[in-house]
């Protein structure tokens, strides 16, 4: 709640996104998408370029990494605060899910994670539902009805942080033993030179954008990720999981290992 009332910080959001997606080029354009004067966007504008929230360098406004860090911090925020509220008023009448037998419309049917995703059967679980429609196993299923809360642990993301230097053998020799080291689910890179060095040892990347919004959103489902990352990514990518975590219940922390 206390962010929503935060007009400030809303303002910064919506002029970071407005920007990371259209990239304006005039003060103008900030302002009417947002329907603020030009002086106030201009106003917000030189605050944010204080604080390395933009680069007004080239002819485009743009998010800085510690922008984009930013937009991520509070669309966090906003989606935890969304979910708490929707549970409850009890707003979420259906959700969706994969059946993991045949099911029949009006049968009664539990819900479980597996894999990371929503799944449906016959069987008796803490979370119960109507199936609202066929489904085959495999198939989408729509469950009305809701009652209870589905059961699911953590995952962990392990974090291994590798160089940008010549020595690109060494570094893939590295990783490798790194990756073989470890049991995980989905394997995540962050930009081109981890995805090339992960090119080079096989290893397929499940995720290749939003990396840690994506490597977070797996391990609230469950899912043990290993997120391929730069040294200098290292310390911005723990104090977004930190951020993640401070908006959560601490049953629901995401733990990390630096590999």
């Amino acid at each position: 709640m206390r962010l929503l009332r935060d007009k400030k910080s809303l303002t910064k959001f919506l002029l970071l996104y407005k920007m990371a997606t259209d990239e304006p080029t005039r003060l103008i354009e900030l302002a009417d998408s947002l329907d603020m004067s030009e002086q106030a966007v201009s106003n917000y504008v030189s605050t944010m370029e204080e604080e390395n929230l933009i680069n007004t360098g080239g002819k485009r406004y743009k998010p800085t990494h510690k922008g984009m860090d930013f937009i991520e911090e509070i669309f966090s925020k906003l989606g935890d605060f969304l979910e708490s509220a929707s549970k409850t008023i009890d707003v979420i009448s259906t959700c969706a899910a994969i059946a993991g037998e045949p099911i029949r419309k009006n049968d009664k049917v539990g819900l479980f994670m597996r894999d990371g995703f929503l799944h449906a059967s016959n069987k008796k679980t803490s979370s119960i539902g109507i199936a609202l429609n066929d489904a085959d196993t495999g198939e989408p299923l729509l469950v009305g009805y809701l009652q209870g809360i589905t059961e699911m642990d953590v995952g962990c993301i392990f974090l291994i942080s590798v160089a940008q230097k010549n020595e690109v053998e060494e570094i893939t020799r590295d990783l490798k033993q790194k990756l073989d080291s470890i049991e995980y689910d989905i394997l995540t890179v962050e930009e081109e030179w981890t995805l090339g060095l992960a090119n080079m040892i096989d290893a397929d990347a499940n995720i290749k954008f939003a990396p840690i919004s994506a490597s977070l959103r797996a391990a609230e489902k469950g899912l043990d990720v290993a997120f391929i990352l730069t040294e200098n990514s290292l310390e911005r990518t723990i104090s977004t999981i930190s951020r993640w975590n401070s908006g959560c219940a601490e049953k629901y922390h995401i733990n990390y290992k630096i590999v």
